[in-house]
């Protein structure tokens, strides 16, 4: 039997949290809710570093 490997071998789905965050950041400012705004920044910022972390441990 093969070595079994716990890790993902995929990327992390963070496109989806860089919408998400986008996302919450343009209704946000639509609606003046500096809040929510912050949060989709904050929500883009930690999907990008949790890709690049991955990159770094998944490189050859």
């Amino acid at each position: 039997m093969g070595e079994r490997d716990d890790e993902p071998t995929d990327p992390p789905a963070t496109w989806e949290n860089v919408v998400v965050g986008k996302a919450k950041q343009v209704v946000g400012h639509a609606i003046g809710d500096h809040e929510m705004t912050e949060e989709g920044e904050e929500q883009e910022e930690i999907a990008h570093e949790v890709h690049e972390e991955f990159s770094e441990e998944h490189r050859d």
